[in-house]
């Protein structure tokens, strides 16, 4: 074993501390979840999952409530040892830590260390290990998607993106970057499209087929409804995020809107919704700009590789889109940072920067802990627990990222690579590599 991985005891025995050291803890309103969906399904059958009239998550998480009522075995114990439900979650914490710490290196040590940066960063692991939630789960498998593109595996990193989607909708946002990912393949490797494609029905019908084909009753329309309707659930402008909208929320500093229901009509006739969704996809395409025009430069050059500094391009693109996703919609939870900090440790690791990670998972930590409060401090009306300050910090963040992605990727070098590429001559420097300070 140890040739196989020489760390992985060390691994295994951190992953085992980690969870005696929180042996209880979580978000009573989704452990209670767990509890009611995982008894639900124990006593009626993973295929009647979406009889549950409170279910509302996609079909991946109902697995593995199915797995751990069979495991304990009777609906006492469902409540008993609900709290193990994160030891499954945590193999993903750990998983994508050293995913993305072995994009960076190939050396067994040096990967070891780098993924101890995440491993041991309370913002890392907070929502596992304390809120006991599972964006962990698919923050994995969006990282996974993004890293295996890197490695040129179309048809895994199509499969893995169908994972996380039926973790959870959110993965929709990676959607766009994974395409550009994607894009320079099409050309290169045609014939494995069809097989890619192919392969992602087949996996998802496989996942439906329990809730779909095989219910009493089929799951299909509550599932159609869960993704298409989820926007109706909570509509309010925030979901205890604390983002643009806790600025000018009623009670804010500077409280431009009126109500915090996010259908209220605001300015040109648009909804606070709606204003919210307009600001992400036009701050989302100033994001992926540069990673879109190195997709097309690798689509005309039919080249697959991409240099370091281009991986931390991908990287820090990808962790731009949570925090943007988090900062300028409305009902956004105070759990949707999550992604940016996994990805942002990927961008540390291929550059030595880690300013940026250590900002949003402080921030990201205050900001849960100012909703569960489970150190129970004596005192959380103080500065540090300051909903106008953490978000602040979020603001921070945000334009830091955003600047990042400019700062490391020449927009009008890359425009003029591309254009001599389009006018025909192939063989023209990497701006991204030209552009080494």
């Amino acid at each position: 074993m140890k040739k196989i991985y020489p760390h992985i005891w060390l691994y295994a025995m951190l992953f085992i501390m980690l969870l005696l050291l929180v042996p209880r803890a979580g978000f009573e309103g989704d452990v209670g979840c767990w509890v009611r969906w995982g008894t639900h399904i124990h006593d009626q059958g993973l295929r009647n999952a979406y009889e549950h009239p409170g279910n509302n998550y996609n079909p991946f998480y109902h697995y593995v409530l199915w797995a751990y009522g069979k495991l304990v075995g009777t609906p006492e114990k469902i409540q008993r040892y609900r709290h193990a439900l994160k030891a499954f979650t945590l193999l993903f914490d750990f998983a994508g830590a050293i995913m993305l710490a072995a994009l960076a290196t190939p050396g067994s040590q040096r990967r070891f260390m780098l993924s101890l940066l995440l491993l041991f960063n309370i913002g890392y692991l907070y929502n596992t290990l304390v809120w006991e939630q599972i964006d962990a789960i698919l923050t994995f498998f969006a990282a996974l998607a993004v890293v295996l593109a890197l490695r040129k595996n179309i048809t895994l990193s199509v499969l893995a993106y169908v994972i996380a989607f039926n973790v959870k909708p959110q993965a929709i946002i990676f959607l766009p970057p994974l395409f550009f990912l994607w894009l320079p393949l099409l050309r290169t490797r045609g014939i494995v499209i069809g097989q890619a494609i192919g392969a992602a029905v087949v996996l998802q019908l496989l996942i439906l087929t329990p809730f779909v084909w095989m219910a009493e009753r089929s799951g299909w329309p509550r599932l159609v409804e869960i993704n298409l309707h989820a926007a109706d659930m909570y509509p309010f402008i925030s979901m205890s995020a604390r983002n643009l909208w806790t600025f000018i929320a009623p009670d804010g500093p500077f409280p431009l809107i009126s109500a915090w229901d996010d259908t209220t009509v605001g300015a040109l006739g648009l909804t606070y919704r709606q204003w919210g969704l307009i600001l992400f996809m036009l701050c989302s395409a100033i994001a992926l700009l540069p990673l879109l025009l190195l997709c097309l430069m690798a689509f005309r050059q039919k080249r697959q590789q991409y240099v370091v500094r281009e991986q931390a391009l991908v990287l820090i693109s990808c962790a731009t889109i949570p925090l943007l996703f988090t900062y300028l919609n409305t009902q956004m939870h105070e759990r949707y940072w999550h992604a940016a900090v996994l990805f942002l440790g990927g961008y540390g690791f291929l550059t030595g920067r880690y300013q940026l990670l250590i900002l949003v998972s402080v921030a990201y930590t205050i900001q849960l802990e100012a909703i569960l409060r489970f150190l129970e401090l004596k005192n959380y009306g103080t500065l540090l627990f300051n909903a106008w300050l953490n978000a602040t910090m979020f603001t921070v963040s945000v334009v830091w990222a955003i600047a990042e992605i400019y700062r490391i990727a020449p927009v009008r070098r890359m425009w003029a690579s591309l254009t001599s590429s389009i006018q025909g001559s192939n063989r023209v420097s990497n701006p991204l590599v030209a552009s080494v300070e």
